[in-house]
């Protein structure tokens, strides 16, 4: 990753998420082989009822009021540090994500091969924790950013499994919302690049410009991964089993397999392009004193 800029982190999100979200319409969503597939693997696994009690209360602190104040405490922050580049790209990620997969929701026809013929991708619950726990990446300061990777990458892949241990949604489901995401993530980072340079200037001064430095593994993918394993961990400590026929041993390994590394994947891209971002320098009594410019 060394050498990337914020701009073509920005761009593979965009991408790698636009390429997500297709293939789960037109290889799963479209097709009847597909729709048997998907629809097994949301039974592959199972939890006690404690658990799913637990899970069920986690996912129902999804709300407008939770997705309005978590928001506006980012923002908040991204203004108190005067990164007010960061507080708008946390807004274009969590609003524009929200809505764009209340759009697919609404708008994507699913043909009907006797699995039911009401459309569920992209899931609502997976994309307002993702999103939110994103948009706080991005207005963390650094050195805090491995830490809130980690949780990050937890928490969306909690609410992933938990979406389908609960039977809510199917797995390409879960994989649009990060699809979504990735998307509204890679927008946000190139807004945060394009408008730094003016915006935040005016707050703090010239502004320099780093490219990620060390390695990749260290400073972003290893706190990311390793928030997605202890995601699954929790649930293999909380009495998570394979339901059904043996085979779904694989099955339910490798499709929450899938979720962790997708999730952690895109967590790890977005502390690498926030990585790249102008760094502003450390804000002296002059630049405190002078008002913002505009």
């Amino acid at each position: 990753m060394s050498g990337w800029g914020t701009g073509r982190v920005g761009r593979v999100l965009v991408a790698l998420g636009g390429l997500a979200v297709v293939a789960c319409v037109v290889l799963v969503v479209w097709t009847h082989l597909g729709q048997r597939a998907d629809e097994r693997s949301r039974w592959s696994v199972a939890v006690p009822w404690r658990t799913s009690r637990i899970l069920e209360e986690w996912l129902g602190l999804v709300s407008v009021e939770f997705i309005a104040v978590v928001l506006v405490i980012a923002v908040l922050l991204a203004l108190a540090r005067r990164r007010t580049s960061r507080g708008l790209a946390a807004i274009v990620l969590v609003a524009g994500a929200n809505v764009a997969t209340q759009i697919l929701k609404a708008g994507l026809p699913r043909p009907d091969h006797g699995i039911g013929s009401e459309n569920t991708l992209p899931s609502g619950h997976v994309t307002v924790v993702t999103s939110l726990v994103l948009a706080a990446l991005f207005v963390v300061p650094a050195r805090w950013r491995r830490v809130v990777a980690l949780l990050a990458a937890g928490a969306g892949t909690l609410t992933g499994a938990a979406v389908l241990l609960q039977r809510w949604h199917r797995p390409s489901d879960v994989i649009a919302a990060y699809g979504v995401c990735a998307v509204f993530a890679g927008l946000g980072l190139l807004l945060a690049d394009r408008t730094s340079r003016r915006v935040d200037a005016a707050w703090t001064g010239p502004i320099r410009v780093e490219s990620p430095t060390g390695s990749v593994l260290r400073r972003h993918a290893l706190p990311a991964f390793a928030g997605a394993l202890l995601a699954g961990v929790f649930l293999l400590l909380a009495g998570m089993v394979t339901h059904g026929e043996t085979s779904n041993v694989v099955v339910g390994a490798v499709v929450l397999g899938a979720m962790g590394v997708v999730c952690a994947t895109l967590v790890a891209l977005v502390s690498a392009g926030l990585d790249a971002l102008p760094a502003p320098p450390a804000v002296s009594e002059k630049n405190r004193a002078r008002p913002p410019l505009g």
